[in-house]
């Protein structure tokens, strides 16, 4: 195997993880991340380079060809490729990192205005709808055959039922903290919500 450049991240697994499934352009592989992008979101860029380092590191190759007259590279895994990935499956997986620019915006509201606040709230609810749309589409492909990875419905739709449990967790509170926050005079002052916070401890959501 070629020396390791830099270590592998999360993306780099994701899309050692598409090639094991077939070889990919890269337009290709930025558009699974961008069609199922909950769980591995990355700056299109980042894809598009991402390959690159897989070749370095030998755990991929690259090819040329021509299509319509337009050259493009198209990149396989290796079996060194097909070796770490099994590596990196059976390892401990990590916890989640989250990071939700309107859910920042949401925890330091009280230093902007109510209008802000229930700006961010939206930008959640719409993430949601996008999230579920996305979820609903790919599963829509997998009941009509027209999936691009066949013999995988079992395995996507254990993956698109959190996918689509959290996009309606997060449309329900997003209705609910709009509710919330209507009611407020502005975003530094507002009722105490004692029993909200008890509850919370106790495990249960008020939406």
């Amino acid at each position: 195997m070629a020396g390791r450049t830099k270590k592998l991240t999360t993306v780099s697994y994701g899309i050692l993880g598409l090639l094991g499934l077939r070889p990919h352009t890269p337009y290709e592989l930025a558009q699974q991340f961008k069609r199922s992008g909950t769980f591995w979101a990355s700056a299109e860029s980042v894809v598009y380079n991402e390959p690159k380092a897989l070749v370095a590191h030998g755990l991929a190759t690259a090819s040329a060809e021509t299509n319509s007259g337009r050259r493009r590279t198209r990149y396989s895994i290796t079996e060194a490729g097909r070796q770490e990935l099994r590596r990196w499956l059976s390892d401990p997986a990590v916890e989640p990192q989250f990071q939700f620019d309107a859910m920042m915006k949401v925890l330091f509201s009280d230093l902007g205005d109510k209008d802000d606040l229930l700006g961010a709230i939206e930008a959640m609810r719409a993430w949601a709808d996008r999230t579920q749309a996305g979820a609903a589409m790919i599963a829509h492909d997998y009941t009509t055959g027209d999936e691009l990875y066949p013999g995988r419905a079992h395995i996507v739709g254990l993956t698109q039922a959190y996918r689509v449990g959290l996009a309606q967790m997060t449309r329900q509170w997003a209705d609910w903290a709009e509710q919330q926050v209507r009611h407020w005079p502005d975003t530094g002052s507002g009722p105490a919500p004692v029993d909200l916070l008890t509850g919370l401890g106790a495990g249960r959501i008020p939406w």
